[in-house]
């Protein structure tokens, strides 16, 4: 088995959302930020800081992830749109959205784990009626 070859970490268009890295989510903050602020992406404290953050919602290398990649970005997503621009805060950061916006990211997660099982439950009642089918006939 061949292992494929991914587009660079920073290409986040080129990349499924599963196969993206802090790096990629870096990238994806920054041109985000521009599109919906017009303005250059600032973080919270340091880059190191952010990435970190966001190492440890999706994982690393060397640890598991607390929440999927793509609850991640709809997290991003959501609170860059929700975000009210004002003359002193022109714009939003990583840092500031998961220190003070966590409840979007509880949100979508409680969301994601019921469309999982209910995907499960779903299946279960298939196989279960199948099976009932199966004996009946």
């Amino acid at each position: 088995m061949t292992k494929r070859k991914l587009p660079p970490a920073t290409d986040w268009r080129a990349r499924n959302v599963d196969d993206w890295n802090t790096l990629t989510f870096t990238e994806y903050l920054k041109d985000k930020h521009r599109e919906c602020f017009g303005i250059e992406y600032a973080p919270m404290r340091s880059w190191q800081m952010e990435q970190g953050l966001i190492g440890r919602l999706i994982g690393t290398k060397s640890k598991a992830g607390t929440h999927s990649k793509a609850v991640v970005k709809a997290f991003i997503d959501e609170a860059f749109e929700s975000y009210k621009p004002t003359p002193q805060y022109p714009g939003t950061n990583f840092g500031f959205i998961y220190a003070y916006r966590r409840n979007i990211l509880q949100r979508l997660e409680a969301e994601h784990k019921r469309k999982a099982n209910a995907e499960v439950w779903a299946k279960e009642s298939s196989d279960e009626l199948d099976e009932d089918l199966a004996n009946w006939l």
